[in-house]
């Protein structure tokens, strides 16, 4: 329990570090690559996927990531997911999909979660994406734009980022 705390506390420092040194560059032309960071109880499904293609063109480039609370030996190395314990000390990545993830220059990083979480916001804090837009209320420090939708309502969140997005002349 005690390693547990000292543990986080080493992994909110180094949140908080990633947080003060964020500066938001726009990116020049319509979004290319999205990210979606989401927990497993609220995952996006093929259709709300699919509704973001036709937001942003069929051809965009999308990457999932997904939090489970414990990951099962034979997903240790799966490219999907990742569980408490591939972050270890001082939030270094332990695994291969967790770090691409993460050094990944996504035009926009989804992060898709409404509960409070350590791990899903120390990685979207520590996301090299250019704009990063979440659901979590009081995310301000780690989003650029928070987009507060009922759990389970991708269709209405979608519709909503993309009129913010309108609004803030990142799409057409």
């Amino acid at each position: 329990m005690l390693f547990d705390s000292l543990k986080t506390k080493s992994i909110v420092k180094k949140m908080e570090e990633f947080i003060k040194k964020r500066y938001y560059v726009p990116s020049l032309g319509a979004p290319k690559t999205v990210g979606i960071l989401q927990k497993d109880s609220e995952l996006f499904d093929k259709e709300s996927i699919d509704q973001l293609r036709a937001v942003f063109g069929k051809h965009l480039e999308i990457d999932v990531l997904t939090y489970v609370s414990v990951l099962k030996k034979e997903d240790k190395e799966s490219e999907v997911l990742f569980s408490n314990k591939q972050i270890g000390w001082n939030g270094v990545f332990k695994g291969e999909a967790l770090k691409r993830f993460s050094q990944k220059r996504f035009d926009i990083l989804i992060s898709y979660y409404s509960e409070h979480n350590l791990m899903l916001e120390y990685v979207t804090a520590s996301s090299e994406a250019t704009f990063k837009v979440g659901v979590l209320e009081n995310g301000d420090a780690i989003n650029d734009l928070t987009i507060l939708s009922t759990k389970g309502k991708k269709r209405v969140f979608v519709k909503e980022l993309q009129k913010y997005l309108k609004i803030l002349k990142i799409i057409d």
